[in-house]
């Protein structure tokens, strides 16, 4: 498998690939709030039957667990109460452990880590922990390699058993840098997506145009090439028709038939179709044949698209055998998948049902919002299409007065703005620009 990590001036975009095949897609804002981002937020309310505080940066609320706190931490293993640990009006340094959906606040915790190839590094964990796969005589060598303070913790992870005392020690410094900065901005992020994808994934190489990705990503043993010329990587250019089709509710089939993928606040529903694809004789075993070849492409777009969470099928009405099959091979096609999936099988209405881990939000929470583009997806598309427009002196941006913010001084040409439905207006030289939103 293949990694192509593409950075624009303010979004991140990693996609896995298998030969010329997707695998897996995500796309973010890099000062976007996601797993593992670090905010400061003060505390707005305490509530003890829930154990727990609620805080906000301003803008969005944070759920902190008391058994996350720093003060459960120093207590450790004794737990205090949520009125001893928070008071109403403080500031605290959390990281985002899961991300809030439907409505749901952001979790969070006082225990913010970063990660690296040997160990992960808790400048407040207070505890040196080991990967279970550990053995008790490594575990005892590495507890004599580092000298923390009182307040450090780390994580050897597997890996570290095959490291040397040096090796650990420099990843070990870098970990602190990386802590000190943030603890100064007051906001980071533990990983960039590739390093993400990197832990979760066996990759064998990695194509960017990032020097700050290439350099963490050869910090863990991954081969990097790094694309510097002049616009897009053309690994890159050759999957976005991939990608924009994940934003439609239609996924085809050979033949004609196709799934219908409608993702509704509860659950996600998909309805398999026969569409074009009529049979004369035999419809049975035509059902079956569409509705197995469906059950591929249905385990393929929960992956793309991020879907987790309750997932209901509605295959064709096919035979008993055909029903048999589909719920072995599902078992089978969902024991592959990265995230874990619980299939259930049919109920008394024919309706298919399995769930899905969930992790983060999907394409369509990300690129959706009340049904049109969002932010993110407006941005996504227009600092690629700049990424190619590199030889001109001005561009004219079309957007909504909203959204004229943003690093677009980093495309190396000034940028002008024009309010209106985005998209890029007009380019040329730098008087042709000032002319064009004068006209206008």
């Amino acid at each position: 498998m293949k990694l192509i990590y593409e950075r624009t001036p303010s979004i991140e975009r990693a996609m896995l690939v298998d030969g010329e095949r997707l695998l897996e897609v995500e796309e973010r804002f890099i000062d976007q709030l996601s797993v593992g981002t670090i905010v400061e937020a003060a505390v707005e309310r305490i509530h003890p039957s829930l154990g727990a505080a609620f805080l906000t940066d301003g803008a969005t609320t944070f759920f902190l667990p008391i058994a996350e706190t720093l003060r459960a931490l120093a207590a450790y293993p004794d737990v205090p109460t949520i009125g001893q640990a928070a008071v109403v009006g403080e500031k605290r340094l959390v990281q985002v452990t899961k991300e809030g959906i439907n409505g749901k606040h952001h979790k969070v915790t006082e225990n913010i880590r970063f990660g690296g190839r040997y160990v992960v590094y808790f400048p407040y964990g207070r505890r040196q922990l080991y990967s279970r796969k550990l053995d008790l005589v490594t575990q005892d060598r590495l507890s004599k390699v580092f000298t923390l303070n009182e307040t450090e913790g780390v994580l050897f992870r597997t890996e570290s058993g095959q490291a040397s005392p040096q090796a650990l020690q420099e990843e070990l410094e870098l970990l602190r840098a990386r802590a000190r900065d943030v603890e100064q901005n007051r906001f980071g992020q533990d990983e960039l997506l590739c390093e993400q994808f990197a832990r979760r994934h066996a990759i064998e190489s990695v194509m960017t145009n990032d020097a700050e990705a290439k350099r963490r990503l050869e910090r863990l043993d991954v081969p990097v090439e790094r694309h510097v010329g002049k616009g897009r990587m053309k690994e890159a250019l050759r999957l976005d028709d991939a990608i924009e089709k994940l934003e439609s509710r239609v996924a085809w089939l050979e033949g004609g038939a196709y799934v219908l993928i409608e993702q509704v606040e509860t659950m996600t529903v998909i309805d398999v179709n026969s569409g074009k694809n009529v049979a004369v004789k035999d419809k049975g075993r035509a059902a079956d044949t569409i509705n197995e070849a469906a059950l591929y492409t249905v385990m393929e777009q929960l992956r793309l698209r991020n879907i987790g969470g309750m997932v209901v099928i509605d295959f064709l009405r096919g035979s008993k055998d055909g029903q048999t099959r589909l719920l072995k091979k599902m078992k089978e096609v969902g024991a592959r998948d990265p995230r874990r999936v619980e299939v259930y099988g049919f109920t008394k209405m024919g309706l298919f049902e399995l769930s899905r881990e969930r992790t983060g939000r999907s394409i369509q929470d990300r690129m959706v919002r009340d049904g049109r583009p969002s932010k993110l997806a407006v941005f996504s598309r227009l600092e690629r299409a700049l990424l190619d427009l590199g030889t001109h002196d001005a561009v004219v941006l079309s957007l909504p007065q909203k959204w004229q913010d943003g690093n677009w001084d980093a495309f190396g040409f000034e940028v002008l703005f024009v309010d209106g439905e985005p998209g890029i207006a007009f380019f040329g030289t730098v008087e042709e620009c000032q002319n064009f939103v004068q006209r206008r």
